[in-house]
């Protein structure tokens, strides 16, 4: 009996291990399982493409002067590198620069434009650069020796524009992710002593971004410092410090502005403003992707 009690024992035992081991295994198994759908959906994922619609608004800037090839400066640069882009399935572009264009003119093209208003409302994507002409128009006035307070009339004009046009645009589209370019300042390589004139366009910029930071799903894209290094690299330049006219500098070289008025960008200036704009763009896909 003895021994008989024992051999049962032992069955028992190697039937509840056997037992707890099945049971182990299917866990194991199911949680395998369970993290490859999870790598499935994560890869899913991040491999998600989109489709984009970028449309285009403003001045000379989005209209392309300056641009060798006629194409529309920034906004094929932005559209190729977006391509190429493993998160992007498909890019089109409008563009509706116009040269000349000033925040009041620009108000009057998205309230009257039906064209442009269908366009805006379709859009995943708007670009704007804006602002360029009222400075200049103040700079007509007061020249390069002006000062801040020479200009603050204008920035205040140009600050309540820029609000309406944000709004004007949310009625005809509230989801698209707005991208407005800040101001570089096309005289500081040739007139780098004129302090004043750099403060203009530092607070312009400074007061356009508190804008955009205050507005939803608007985005800031600075490129001043970027046209404007600290150092030029691989370029050289000559001392302007007695020129006083910009019709005097003909000669000057900027390396990223078109050499026929030493304003606009030129090829090289574009891809600049095309890879900012990317930059931005790329992150906000992936923040979307993420979510």
């Amino acid at each position: 009996m003895k021994h008989l009690k024992l051999f049962i024992s032992s069955i028992l035992v190697i039937i509840l291990s056997a037992t707890a081991g099945y049971g182990l295994l299917t866990f194991i198994s199911n949680s395998s399982n369970s993290g490859n759908n999870s790598s499935e959906n994560l890869s899913n994922q991040e491999f998600s493409r989109v489709s984009l619609n970028i449309v285009a608004i403003g001045d000379s800037l989005t209209e392309g002067v300056g641009d060798s090839t006629k194409r529309g400066g920034y906004v094929p640069l932005v559209a190729e590198q977006l391509r190429s882009d493993s998160m992007v399935s498909s890019v089109e572009t409008q563009n509706y620069g116009h040269s000349g264009d000033t925040t009041e003119q620009l108000l009057t093209l998205l309230e009257e434009d039906e064209t442009v208003q269908s366009g805006l409302a379709q859009a995943d994507i708007i670009t704007l650069t804006i602002g360029g002409n009222d400075i200049v128009n103040n700079l007509d006035k007061v020249g390069l020796n002006g000062s801040l307070e020479d200009f603050e009339s204008t920035i205040q004009s140009y600050e309540e524009n820029v609000k309406i046009i944000f709004s004007t645009i949310r009625e005809l589209n509230n989801q698209a992710i707005i991208y407005i370019y800040g101001l570089y300042n096309p005289y500081h390589y040739y007139f780098n002593e004129f302090s004043q004139l750099q403060k203009v366009f530092d607070t312009w910029n400074s007061r356009t971004k508190q804008i955009a930071e205050e507005t939803e799903n608007v985005n800031f894209v600075e490129i001043d410092s970027l046209f404007n290094p600290a150092e030029f690299p691989d370029e050289t330049r000559s001392n302007s410090d007695t020129v006083d006219d910009v019709n005097e500098i003909e000669d000057e070289n900027h390396p990223y502005l078109y050499k026929e008025d030493l304003f606009h960008p030129n090829d090289r200036g574009y891809q600049i403003m095309a890879d900012a704009l990317y930059d931005l763009i790329e992150t906000d896909l992936k923040n979307l992707i993420i979510q």
